[in-house]
């Protein structure tokens, strides 16, 4: 693939792999523009599921304009290839950011999930359910005017629902012949149940209630050896409080995780807006230090790290090295002149 004109874009590097595609680093063909461009595997491409389940990715994003979602630029099919041209993130998935700092402060971790519930909000009024919300979904890139100079990205929203209002069941959608799509650590009871089980936008704010348990504690609310036993602790078991792992804490945080961690969606948050003002309310300090990030990028292509060093020098040093060496020029010249001032002159 690599070199290979794919739309308007050509392919310059392999950056992801995921069960269904491959992502590259691209370039636009005319503008010179960098993006990122995702190619369905061959196996999937003549899979009329698959290839629905990935435009949907692209349907469900375009759809929603927000700073906490990746932006869609093209998608489509080209000869062989179907694929997704969007955004070129720079930074890395909560997920690895977890793995290299367990646990968060309290006013970073609030930080994350107040952006995370601020990007859901947009992305449910336009009748969209993520439905697999997770660490590894959740980008965290460079912004220097968000708190801690951190922003976040939703991705993948490849088993999101489109809801069609004219089905007359707006906000609510119902897997078809028991299949259970997400993943289990992150999953609401209702779609850990598959079947007729009614899934609607509170499956995401239950997703993002273990996302923000675990950001706090190091750990997701259920832990078991198999996925359907992490199923059935969500469908069965109550969660643990975040007051008896972090006794802490401030009680609002608490009282917050123990609505989104509800099992029957009815008596749950009613909305990422509610979520969004309660973590607002809460007595946590703000973020005054910049969070450092790790650009996953430079590890995995060359050629973006040596540009990154280029553009990590300074531009005022060239300019500084041209003013030395016209300084010393200058002073060259005085010192030489003086010194024929005072050379005694030859009759």
């Amino acid at each position: 693939m690599i070199g290979r004109v794919v739309g308007k874009y050509r392919i310059l590097a392999q950056i992801g792999e995921g069960g269904m595609g491959i992502v590259y680093r691209a370039q636009h063909v005319m503008l010179g523009s960098p993006a990122a461009i995702k190619v369905l595997l061959p196996q999937f491409t003549r899979d009329p599921i698959s290839v629905d389940r990935f435009f949907t990715e692209a349907k469900a994003s375009s759809a929603i304009r927000h700073p906490g979602i990746v932006e869609i630029f093209d998608y489509g099919c080209v000869g062989d290839d179907t694929y997704i041209a969007m955004e070129l993130l720079r930074g890395e998935n909560l997920q690895a950011f977890l793995t290299r700092n367990e646990k968060l402060s309290a006013s970073l971790a609030t930080q994350i999930a107040i952006q995370i519930f601020g990007a859901l909000d947009a992305v449910h009024v336009r009748g969209v359910v993520h439905r697999d919300l997770k660490p590894d979904n959740v980008y965290l890139v460079r912004d220097r005017s968000a708190p801690g100079s951190i922003r976040i990205k939703l991705l993948d929203f490849g088993i999101a629902k489109l809801v069609d209002e004219r089905a007359g069941n707006p906000g609510k959608l119902k897997t078809k012949g028991g299949t259970i799509l997400g993943t289990p650590a992150y999953m609401a009871p209702e779609q850990c149940r598959g079947g007729t089980a009614e899934v609607d936008a509170r499956a995401d704010l239950y997703s993002v209630g273990c996302i923000l348990f675990q950001m706090l504690t190091g750990r997701p609310p259920f832990l078991a050896e198999g996925s359907g036993e992490v199923m059935a602790m969500h469908i069965y078991e109550p969660p643990p409080r975040l007051s008896s792992l972090m006794p802490k804490l401030p009680v609002e945080l608490d009282a917050l995780l123990a609505k989104l961690l509800i099992k029957d969606p009815a008596d749950r948050v009613p909305s990422a807006a509610f979520a969004l003002a309660a973590l607002e309310r809460a007595p946590i300090e703000p973020l005054y230090i910049e969070i450092p990030l790790v650009d996953a990028m430079n590890a995995i292509d060359p050629a973006v790290a040596a540009a990154d060093l280029e553009h990590k020098m300074p531009r005022w040093i060239p300019l500084v090295v041209i003013l030395v060496a016209l300084a010393i020029a200058a002073a060259a010249i005085y010192f030489i002149g003086i010194r024929d001032d005072f050379t005694p002159r030859t009759r």
